[in-house]
């Protein structure tokens, strides 16, 4: 029988690399099974799946439409009786924030962007009864690594089809970032940078990936009266050039 993990993200790209992931699994690791991938984009619909029950892995972006999933922790998801082990993954795990997540009942972390390789690894170790995965090592790569090799594990069909899928959907994240920009909407700017700073690593844009940090945390301490976040129309330009 597959094992049934909800997916806690709002990205389609990031969803989509997950699940591209995870087909894999089985050839990764022979002793799990095939995986039933069920994704949901916000704390609403993550309390109704998580009410159903029946999940053998949770795995969750931090930043999400309505709010974090530390308010699903907070509500004891990953405590209560019978609660599958909980995989946070996001961009913005510093040390401290790292600890507080794991006293919260998260069974372990990863960084975005995640290579496909140490997701695989992980989520093996969460599905197999009574082994605990190790803490994923944090490894420093060189901004001109081969994007396959990094983060694909040298698949470069793998690759192509996600950067495909990502040159695709980077219309519906540029008409986003200006219908933001346009209302002075600074919460959903700072969204839409977070989101593509780890999709824009993963295909191999690392300069792009920077100006969305650069974005994301300009739009993290704006106050209010304050001029707008600089740096979406360049942003913008540059996912509009990639080919």
């Amino acid at each position: 029988m597959a094992a049934r993990l909800l997916l806690i993200e709002d990205d389609p790209s990031i969803a989509r690399f997950v699940e591209l992931a995870l087909e894999e699994l089985p050839h990764h690791d022979a002793a799990v099974a095939a995986v039933e991938l069920h994704v949901v984009p916000d704390l609403a619909a993550a309390r109704a799946a998580l009410a159903g029950g029946g999940w053998q892995l949770v795995i969750s972006d931090l930043m999400l439409p309505d709010g974090s999933a530390e308010d699903l922790l907070a509500e004891g998801h990953a405590r209560s009786p019978g609660a599958p082990p909980w995989l946070i993954f996001s961009a913005g795990l510093q040390a401290e924030r790292r600890q507080a997540l794991l006293a919260a009942g998260v069974a372990q972390t990863l960084r975005k962007p995640v290579s496909l390789l140490e997701l695989l690894d992980t989520v093996a170790g969460l599905l197999r009864p009574g082994v605990a995965p190790a803490p994923a090592p944090v490894v420093a790569t060189p901004a001109a690594a081969d994007p396959v090799q990094q983060h694909f594990g040298g698949d470069r069909l793998l690759f192509e089809s996600f950067r495909a899928g990502c040159l695709e959907r980077f219309a519906d994240d540029i008409a986003q970032g200006q219908a933001a920009l346009a209302a002075a909407d600074v919460a959903g700017l700072r969204r839409v940078a977070h989101g593509l700073k780890a999709v824009l690593e993963l295909i191999g844009q690392p300069a792009l990936s920077a100006q969305a940090r650069t974005l994301e945390d300009a739009a993290a301490a704006w106050a209010p009266g304050a001029p707008l976040p600089e740096g979406w129309p360049a942003l913008a330009a540059g996912l509009a050039a990639l080919r």
